[in-house]
């Protein structure tokens, strides 16, 4: 069980570490404190040390924190610490979901280390299907041109792909990527699922070592494993459409990608739920 010195010094002051560091604007100091092939990594690679700022909500510009809880999973494995920035107009030092902040950490090369950071509570993470609910029934837009209004939006928008924050040319390491990641942006993807498209990409091609010769086939194909992740209904032509290919090339890129990785589409899922209704009256 990790005790209450170790948070104290050992686990928080790598919180304190990345904050210093984002607001230094510090990126290879942030390398340092994040487990590579992590989100909090990923995100770094795709975004620089600018989605920090919006993640770990230094945007809001409080000049205080203060550490609310700290949660051991996995025996340990993992501490999720929670921080919030108090509001500097209240006099007991208050705060709302809008100001928390949780960041999981694991130990790598016997050094506490950042995974993952969310900016919400522990107990309900934003996710980038809650992140567009809210934007889909909140007046928190402007209506000029729907940008955020105020500081505390940003994390939603940047999760709900409303906010969309430029890539680092040296997140994108082919072709396929070079047009998948600027294509989920173009479409509205959020940050998160910018990260999972480039590690289904990577997994997959790490995997079959595929033949690139035709990437926008690839991009689409992968695309639509990702519409299928997300619950978006767009068609396998639609998504052809968008990269300028055919169907042709788009299908069987698809069924190559779900197999390899063991992805099944909505269809298929739905297909698996009859056939284990079926068994259960049979049995019956």
């Amino acid at each position: 069980m990790i005790s209450q010195e170790t948070v104290w010094s050992d686990i928080w002051p790598v919180v304190e570490q990345m904050i210093e560091a984002t607001l230094a604007e510090n990126a290879a100091k942030i390398a340092t404190l994040v487990v590579p092939g992590e989100q909090a990594a990923e995100m770094l690679d795709l975004f620089g040390f600018t989605v920090f700022d919006i993640l770990l909500k230094t945007v809001l510009g409080r000049g205080s924190l203060g550490l609310t809880r700290a949660i051991e999973t996995e025996n340990g494995r993992f501490v999720h610490i929670e921080y919030a920035w108090p509001d500097p107009t209240s006099g007991d030092n208050s705060y709302t979901a809008a100001d928390v902040v949780s960041i999981q950490l694991a130990v790598q090369d016997d050094q506490w280390r950042i995974v993952t950071v969310n900016p919400a509570h522990i107990d309900l993470p934003l996710t980038g299907a809650r992140a567009r609910g809210i934007l889909t029934t909140s007046k928190i837009l402007t209506e000029v041109d729907n940008i955020p209004s105020e500081p505390w939006v940003l994390p939603i928008a940047l999760y709900g792909g409303m906010l969309q924050l430029p890539l680092q040319p040296t997140a994108m390491q082919d072709e396929v990527e070079r047009l998948l990641l600027p294509g989920l942006q173009h479409r509205t993807y959020g940050a998160v699922s910018l990260v999972q498209g480039r590690r289904l990409w990577r997994d997959f091609k790490a995997t079959a070592k595929p033949d690139l010769d035709k990437p926008a086939g690839w991009a689409a194909a992968a695309e639509f494993v990702m519409s299928e992740q997300d619950v978006r209904n767009v068609t396998q032509a639609a998504i052809a459409k968008h990269y300028q290919t055919s169907l042709t090339n788009v299908v069987p890129r698809i069924k190559q990608i779900k197999k390899v990785l063991g992805i099944k589409g909505l269809d298929e899922r739905y297909t698996d739920l009859q056939a284990t209704q079926i068994v259960y009256k049979d049995e019956a």
